[in-house]
């Protein structure tokens, strides 16, 4: 329904004949527009990493300390937010993402802030939220053509790995200290969508959690036995995971550590669901085809 109210919209934006018009955020809030948006705070680094692939950070005036995307005024924490910060910096509208913040949503409606959720949670909704976003920013066909090529590298990557043989088995690894409680992505998750794109077998598919990620424990990754493990790393040098997978006296055994198949992804690329999976989709690609 989300994706029929949207498309709906979208054709009401092009043809509308007045300054204001309506969209449909991620959340299925129906939000009012009127003429341009020329001020943006943006309250998630994901959000910022969209407007960055647009081509639009001159419109944003902030961002919270948390933005590595985006050179802009910080405005504080994700949550709660610094509302006398907002408030002074006069946006036209505030880019969220669902779940944690959407409490936000009440506290800006109290000073009559604009809010806009982006909550994607799939390749799909990628290619829409980009559309969504510069649709809001005044650049629409910019933003349907930009959507259009990342939809076509995507897929043409996926074509070219879906002819492979003896894939490989690959298990994407969320860890802190130690391995006793461990995050994986499962069926119903991007990266779920990302393993298969760049050619390999996620041993994690046939379970799934919240918007598909599942805890686990190491038992599960010792029967599961995968060829590789996917970790990520948040800083130039950072090996905290793959060292603490490659210490851990119960993976041992475990084929991808024994033949030291741990690849490290940029984990501010692959912990969100945003134009810049791309570059982690490439990075995997050539990894799974060099390691199959």
């Amino acid at each position: 329904m989300r994706k029929v109210l949207f498309t709906f919209f979208t054709i009401l934006l092009s043809v509308v004949l007045s300054a204001e018009y309506l969209l449909v955020d991620d959340l299925g809030r129906l939000v009012s527009f009127e003429g341009e948006v020329n001020r943006v705070i943006s309250a998630a680094p994901a959000v910022s990493d969209y407007i960055k692939y647009l081509g639009l950070e001159e419109k944003v005036v902030g961002v919270t300390d948390w933005d590595t995307h985006i050179d802009a005024e910080k405005i504080g924490n994700l949550v709660p937010l610094n509302l006398e910060k907002t408030v002074s910096l006069n946006p036209d509208v505030v880019f969220l993402t669902g779940g944690f913040q959407e409490p936000e949503i009440s506290r800006l409606e109290r000073y009559n802030i604009k809010s806009f959720v982006i909550n994607p949670v799939n390749f799909n909704d990628i290619y829409r939220d980009i559309v969504l976003i510069g649709s809001i920013l005044g650049e629409r066909e910019k933003a349907q053509t930009l959507s259009n090529e990342l939809r076509q590298n995507v897929l043409n990557i996926a074509k070219s790995s879906f002819t492979w043989k003896n894939k490989p088995t690959v298990l994407y690894l969320m860890v802190q200290n130690n391995v006793a409680e461990i995050w994986t992505a499962g069926n119903g998750s991007y990266i779920n969508e990302l393993i298969a794109y760049a050619g390999g077998l996620n041993l994690a598919a046939p379970y799934t959690g919240n918007n598909g990620f599942l805890l686990v424990g190491p038992e599960f990754v010792v029967a599961q036995n995968p060829d590789i493990i996917i970790v990520a790393s948040y800083y130039e040098g950072d090996e905290s995971a793959k060292n603490t997978i490659l210490n851990a006296e119960q993976f041992k055994n475990v084929k991808a550590v024994k033949e030291g198949k741990i690849v490290m992804v940029d984990g501010n690329k692959i912990s969100q669901a945003s134009p810049s999976l791309i570059d982690v989709l490439e990075q995997l690609y050539e990894y799974f085809g060099e390691n199959r």
